[in-house]
């Protein structure tokens, strides 16, 4: 991307890129570019899953020096993977698929699943009534805006807990501070949004218990040029991921600090900031791939994919017969992406400062 680009897009669409020194590109001239893009305005320490591996000195080892850029928009980020300007983006499963059924010759396709449990969490106070999805009827629920993902999601998990999703008010109440007040004044009976969001409430000292579907929600989309023409640079940058995923997962406060150290230091009681983006990281990584669950690094299953489509259903008007699994996700470079060492990612987590 040049430079006048560049500005283009921060000044179009909001683009944050990671900073990085005239020193360090002077000392990785001799590793592969490669540039990731997610669907968010900035990057927050939840996304250590793609950017901790840096500051672990573990891209060096697959021999890649990465560039992360965050961007406003599933639109946009596919935009970049299109042009050409981004190598690797990070979107919700959903909206790729939306998408892609919108336009068909997307000349895009999921290569990694990372997580196996969806990122759109309800929550209730631990002493509330509330015990399961099926007990939100008739009930108000709060969520960061009308038009967020968490509406359709909550709807799904009410049809599919047998009750209509119409009975579930939802209001809102916004965000952090905000949806904390909403929950203690009772104007909300329960809270829906981003497992990193829901970590934010935790960190102001509420307890939960919480409801999630349990399907896949979050990949890693490439563009169909590049699997042809740098299929080796698509295979090394999503065992980047795996190990950033790995050396988080072991080490959330190392993470933190690599976050710290690349986007933004942290403000006020330093330690307490710590403790807070550590749990957020933590509880985001949760639900990404764990050791002996049953799935490569990577992988999804049709199984997976039946799943996720039979949940989605109407609330996102998706039927099985015109959502085929093979015309969405290019598991072909799975087997190599599994070859990556992750020991590399558990030995650095285990030489990091762990507090």
């Amino acid at each position: 991307m040049t430079i006048d680009r560049r500005r283009f897009l921060q000044a179009a669409a909001g683009l944050t890129v990671a900073p990085w020194s005239a020193q360090t590109q002077a000392q990785t001239q001799t590793l592969s570019k490669i540039r990731y893009v997610h669907s968010s305005p900035v990057a927050r320490p939840y996304h250590a899953y793609s950017f901790s591996g840096k500051g672990a000195g573990l891209y060096d080892k697959i021999g890649l020096d990465p560039e992360f850029l965050f961007i406003s928009g599933s639109a946009a980020t596919l935009q970049l993977l299109i042009s050409g300007d981004a190598h690797i983006g990070n979107i919700g499963i959903l909206e790729f698929i939306s998408s892609k059924k919108k336009q068909p010759t997307l000349p895009l396709s999921v290569v990694y699943c990372h997580d196996y449990h969806g990122s759109y969490v309800t929550v209730v106070p631990e002493d509330s009534p509330i015990k399961s999805v099926a007990d939100l009827k008739g009930k108000t629920v709060g969520v960061l805006s009308l038009a967020a993902g968490t509406v359709p999601t909550l709807k799904a998990q009410a049809r599919e807990a047998g009750i209509d999703p119409g009975s579930i008010q939802f209001v809102a109440v916004g965000a952090d501070a905000a949806a904390m007040v909403a929950l203690k004044s009772g104007r909300v009976d329960a809270y829906s949004h981003f497992i990193g969001a829901i970590a934010g409430l935790e960190n102001l000292g509420m307890k939960f218990r919480s409801f999630a579907p349990d399907v896949c929600s979050g990949v890693f989309v490439t563009s169909n040029a590049l699997l042809a023409n740098n299929r080796d640079l698509v295979v090394r940058g999503l065992q980047g991921i795996a190990l950033s995923t790995r050396f988080a997962q072991l080490n959330p406060v190392a993470a933190a600090r690599n976050y710290y150290a690349m986007f933004k230091p942290p403000t006020g009681d330093t330690a307490q900031a710590l403790r807070n983006d550590a749990h957020s990281i933590e509880k985001t990584l949760s639900i990404f791939k764990q050791p002996n669950d049953g799935h490569r690094w990577g992988e999804m299953t049709e199984a997976d994919w039946n799943k996720l489509i039979a949940f989605a259903g109407p609330e996102f008007g998706l039927k099985p017969e015109d959502t085929k699994f093979a015309d969405f996700f290019n598991g072909s470079l799975i087997a190599d992406v599994n070859k990556v060492d992750i020991g590399l990612a558990e030995a650095a987590a285990k030489a990091a400062p762990a507090q």
